[in-house]
């Protein structure tokens, strides 16, 4: 009698189960990166469109409108820092963001974006 291979049904209970946590993890992640980027975009944005010898209101006005259009929550315009440098302007900030994954667990992700 010839033994039968392949996973029995427990196993195939343990790593559908790992799969799927895996997948929550993932699709929990996908819009903390995604709002990174946003920012990035952003600040590129806004500096190549604003005049560099506008005040920093100017730039923080600039990519507060762009937060409001692309869901951008994490970041306040006002925590958002202007420098100019020799006709230069440099956007930086620095933020945390929380994301919940069960009970009492969650992550905590520290960013810090720069226009540069």
């Amino acid at each position: 009698m010839k033994r039968q291979n392949g996973f029995s049904l427990i196993s195939t209970l343990i790593v559908g189960a790992l799969l799927m946590s895996v997948l929550v993890l993932g699709l929990k992640l996908v819009p903390v990166f995604n709002e990174y980027f946003e920012v990035k975009k952003g600040f590129k944005n806004v500096v190549a469109a604003t005049d560099p010898g506008a005040p920093p209101s100017t730039f923080r006005t600039a990519f507060s409108k762009h937060r409001d259009v692309n869901d951008i929550t994490s970041v306040d315009p006002q925590a958002v820092s202007v420098n100019k440098d020799n006709g230069k302007v440099t956007l930086q900030v620095s933020y945390r963001r929380e994301v919940p994954l069960f009970a009492n667990v969650g992550l905590y992700f520290d960013f810090d974006v720069s226009s540069n």
